[in-house]
């Protein structure tokens, strides 16, 4: 069981300040609080009313979200011109336009968030096309917040560049030999990455696409589904914007399918549920994205060119890549982390089963090649 980092008294006075008068009246002994997974970088906490009169407290449960996470610090690369403040920001606009919770306070070292009832993305949820479709929708609209945060564009292929130059044999080892890995399946961490890089950087100008406010961290435990409907009369919640950043939309959209086919079980094991969506479901997306993204006008829409159908899908067919690259670089790195040995067995196997991403890896780059390389070479 998770330590849990703040105390009974200390989330009555967060209840009291940003939630609600109710909270006023309630003892230690009239509250429950439990530890949940957090994110990227930062711990979450449920605080619960559970006193006979709870029933008279419309906001009886709000989460507590504290910064500083197990796997990275603030100043990993990854999170270069982030800060707090940034975070609260996003989180803020986010509640207010309806795409995720609402925030109810921040304090020195965190903040207290409205509770949603809701339950986490499945692929038995996106079985619904109406639910993928929202998801595309509510991904336009996030890409569409204007915020005052550094417009700079974040180099995922950079930071992954960093992070492989940190790979360690020797820590790789120690963990083979905790966890009982498959050492022959860990031989990708071992591999250069460079010439791939170079054959990325050499396309990624020539496929481009707009450059949008980017969520980052498309995963599904990122991705709610609300118990009911919000002011859209749409289900899906957007959530944990730690990552967020000014990037390419097509790193959004691809990782959006990509961790289509993944799911987390309750002791952190990753399985991977489904394959790499087929054209249709991207088309699907591509295509509810961009009727989305042309009726928030944010920018003058170029629909028979860069904002084209066929143009989004090439998007989405390249930065699958970046995406898979990026991943590689994370484990390359989390061999160094002390966190490693904390994690259950289960979880750290299920990490780095690296067969399937490196399959992934070059099918889509023997894909993208066929595809697209002869119109993109000059």
């Amino acid at each position: 069981m998770d330590t849990i980092d703040i105390d009974k008294n200390e989330a009555l006075e967060l209840g009291m300040s940003f939630v609600g008068d109710e909270w006023k009246t309630l003892k230690e002994d009239d509250i429950a609080i439990t530890s949940l997974r957090g994110g990227y970088s930062g711990r979450l906490i449920i605080v619960e009313d559970v006193s006979k009169t709870c029933h008279d407290n419309p906001n009886k449960k709000f989460l507590v979200r504290l910064y500083g996470g197990k796997l990275v610090d603030k100043n990993d690369i990854v999170k270069a011109g982030k800060c707090e403040t940034s975070e609260g920001l996003v989180f803020y606009a986010n509640g207010l336009n309806g795409l995720g919770p609402k925030l109810l306070g921040v304090f020195e070292g965190g903040r207290v968030e409205e509770f949603v009832p809701s339950h986490r993305l499945s692929e038995k949820d996106l079985v619904d096309p109406r639910l993928s479709m929202e998801l595309a929708r509510k991904l336009a609209r996030f890409h569409a917040l204007k915020l005052p945060v550094s417009k700079k564009r974040r180099d995922l292929l950079a930071v992954s560049g960093i992070y492989q130059d940190q790979y360690n044999k020797e820590n790789l080892m120690k963990i083979i030999k905790e966890f009982s890995l498959s050492a022959e399946e860990c031989t990708l961490l071992e591999e250069s990455y460079h010439n791939d890089h170079k054959l990325l950087r050499s396309f990624e100008s020539k496929v481009g696409g707009r450059i949008v406010f980017c969520h980052g961290d498309l995963n599904k435990n990122n991705i709610l589904v609300r118990d009911t409907p919000d002011q859209f009369n749409e289900r899906i919640m957007l959530i944990d914007y730690e990552l967020a950043a000014t990037d390419y939309r097509g790193v959004d959209l691809s990782a959006l399918l990509l961790n289509r086919m993944y799911e987390m079980k309750e002791n952190g094991e990753f399985f991977q549920i489904c394959e790499w969506p087929d054209y249709e479901y991207r088309r699907l997306i591509a295509t509810e994205y961009l009727n989305e993204t042309k009726k928030l006008n944010y920018f003058e829409f170029d629909e028979n060119g860069v904002d084209s159908l066929d143009h989004v899908m090439m998007e989405i067919d390249f930065f699958v890549m970046y995406g898979l690259q990026f991943f590689i670089g994370f484990m390359k790195k989390m061999t160094n982390s002390d966190y490693c040995f904390k994690i259950p067995a289960a979880a750290m196997q299920s990490f780095f089963g690296f067969r399937a991403v490196e399959a992934l890896y070059i099918s889509s780059k023997k894909n993208f090649l066929e595809k697209y390389s002869e119109s993109l070479i000059d």
